[in-house]
């Protein structure tokens, strides 16, 4: 044995108990099972929108249709621990997710096409804020459920709501009335 190495008739080896594994420098991802099996209902899964983003644009796509939609509501969302983002208007988190375990879950609200806030706001699945970058949805719209419940969502941001105010009024845009 020369300095932890075993001689075999093939060569020098390490010893399986010596051997050194690399560690990845990422977190571990965390995975948040459903809490509540019943509330994994059947549902047509055709019906499931798979999100879809395009610089800070969203659109949807589902099941075997070829268009895509623009969303323009509140969604509720699950993150697969596959990586795919399942939405829907109605349906709860375990039928979107079929009752596996997700990586995130939450609500998303969407202004013609452009993601306004989202939160971690589900019973079922009950994920913390402090993964909340696991749902690979931008991290300066992310609200927790309890700020989304006291209306933070909407007072919050100012910068984000000039701008969006802005897109909608450009100064440019002629007043009826001439100059104001």
């Amino acid at each position: 044995m020369v300095m932890g190495l075993v001689r075999t008739p093939l060569g020098w080896k390490c010893p399986a108990r010596s051997v050194i594994q690399a560690r990845s420098l990422a977190p571990l991802p965390k995975f948040y099972p459903n809490l509540n099996p019943s509330a994994a209902v059947p549902v047509d899964a055709d019906q499931i929108f798979r999100l879809n983003s395009f610089c800070s644009h969203y659109r949807l796509a589902r099941g075997r249709e070829h268009g895509q939609y623009v969303p323009n509501t509140k969604y509720i969302f699950v993150r697969t621990i596959g990586g795919e983002m399942l939405l829907h208007p109605t349906y709860r988190h375990p039928a979107i997710a079929q009752g596996k375990p997700v990586l995130y879950a939450g609500e998303a609200y969407f202004d013609n096409g452009t993601l306004q806030w989202w939160s971690n706001g589900s019973g079922n699945y009950r994920p913390d804020p402090d993964h909340a970058g696991q749902a690979g949805l931008p991290m300066d719209q992310f609200f927790t459920f309890d700020q989304i419940i006291k209306g933070e969502h909407k007072r919050a941001h100012p910068a984000r709501r000039t701008a969006l105010v802005q897109a909608r009024f450009p100064a440019a845009w002629p007043h009826p009335r001439g100059r104001y």
